[in-house]
């Protein structure tokens, strides 16, 4: 598997929860990453190895005298490592995964887990992948134009280690001692980059409407900011004190375990302008918080509005304000989360999730040609790391 990053935000989690699912009566999982870190950590925690490869930015020209080593390096590993397939986790590492792996016959699966535009489909070579994975059957939209597209693309939704979103005795009241929440407010969250994508400052203007009009709610936003967008941070924290809300909205750093968060709020919030699958959701909801989502992507895909959770416009402070207000209703919201709990246990189990790769693999393995012995190998690509037979970074 090769992944362009270590940092466990949700296409990490993702990889990591895929690599420790695997059986590896027949799958040996082998992430390759760029640096250590955290991810890896854990990989080798869970008994799955890793391998440090700096796959540079594609794009940038700067970086185009090391493509040649790169790909000769990862040809390398993946002969050493017995590949039968390269994974990568996101669609970056997939030019060196393709050109590094046709010498030698294996076939290379893609995940693509936020929308791209045409041009990223050529600059980055994905229609030479024998596969790609998307999250949604919105993020497969991006690929209408191929006229191979039910053949070459496959949807196939994330998963989530149940016994790990199991909850915690005591997690909720001390997580909300921590932060000042009082148990008559309802607490609304948001867990992830901090960023415009993400749409942070929309949930502080509605946070501050449905305040206005009487909702005792509160705000949580965990998470590191985003490379390169240090001023939308400044921005929302400026706005905070334009809205004289103060303590009401509180920042906390990165979680890397989210789960005692999770528990601690109401609400989570997922109010994206593009979200090709929307982790936090179910992540949520399997500790029976619903969430508020927003109309863009693969989000819709996994909140049925009024049933086990709340859709809203993306971009529409006074409608997220409305839905806020609406959520205030304490037995609404122990419905929802109840019904939110009940549709991830049912369809988006790791194990779920895990079979339908392993299908897909046997599927592009026999189609290349291959054959899968005991304990095949299998490299991911990503940017940073990725757990697969064989997994790789980029960066």
């Amino acid at each position: 598997m090769l992944t362009p990053s270590v940092r466990l935000l949700g296409a990490r989690r993702s990889l990591l929860a895929l690599a420790t699912a695997l059986d590896r009566s027949r799958w040996r999982p082998v992430v390759l990453a760029k640096e250590e870190g955290v991810m890896t950590e854990k990989l080798r925690a869970a008994g799955i190895a890793t391998r440090i490869i700096h796959f540079r930015p594609w794009r940038k020209g700067k970086f185009l005298v090391f493509r040649p080593f790169t790909i000769w390096k990862l040809r390398r590993i993946a002969r050493d490592e017995q590949a039968a397939l390269l994974h990568c986790n996101e669609i970056y590492p997939n030019p060196y995964a393709v050109r590094a792996a046709a010498p030698l016959g294996i076939p290379v699966v893609t995940h693509m887990r936020l929308s791209v535009t045409p041009r990223q489909t050529r600059n980055y070579l994905l229609d030479r992948a024998n596969r790609i994975v998307v999250v949604s059957n919105a993020a497969g939209d991006c690929f209408n134009h191929w006229p191979d597209k039910a053949r070459k693309v496959t949807t196939v939704y994330n998963g989530l280690d149940l016994d790990e979103f199991a909850p915690r005795p005591g997690a909720r009241a001390q997580w909300r001692r921590r932060v000042g929440v009082a148990e008559d407010e309802v607490l609304f969250g948001m867990l992830g980059l901090i960023s415009a994508r993400k749409q942070q400052h929309v949930a502080i203007e509605a946070l501050s409407q449905a305040r206005r009009e009487g909702a005792p709610a509160r705000l949580l936003i965990m998470g590191e900011v985003s490379p390169r967008e240090d001023g939308y941070n400044r921005m929302i924290r400026a706005l905070v004190d334009q809205l004289d809300l103060g303590e009401r909205v509180r920042f906390e750093p990165f979680q890397t375990d989210p789960v005692p968060a999770f528990q601690a709020l109401d609400v989570n919030l997922l109010i994206s302008n593009d979200e090709g699958f929307g982790r936090v959701i179910i992540e949520a909801g399997a500790l029976g918080t619903p969430s508020i989502g927003a109309r863009t992507g693969g989000i819709p895909e996994l909140i049925e509005d009024g049933q086990d959770g709340l859709l809203v416009e993306a971009g529409d402070a006074r409608a997220l304000a409305a839905a806020m207000k609406f959520l205030c209703d304490a037995p609404l919201r122990a419905r929802l989360g109840a019904a939110a709990r009940d549709k991830v246990r049912a369809r988006f189990s790791i194990q779920t999730h895990a079979r339908r790769m392993e299908a897909l693999y046997d599927e592009v393995v026999a189609a290349a040609g291959r054959s899968l012995g005991p304990n095949a190998g299998f490299v991911s690509g990503n940017h940073r790391t990725v757990p697969a037979t064989a997994a790789m970074p980029g960066e």
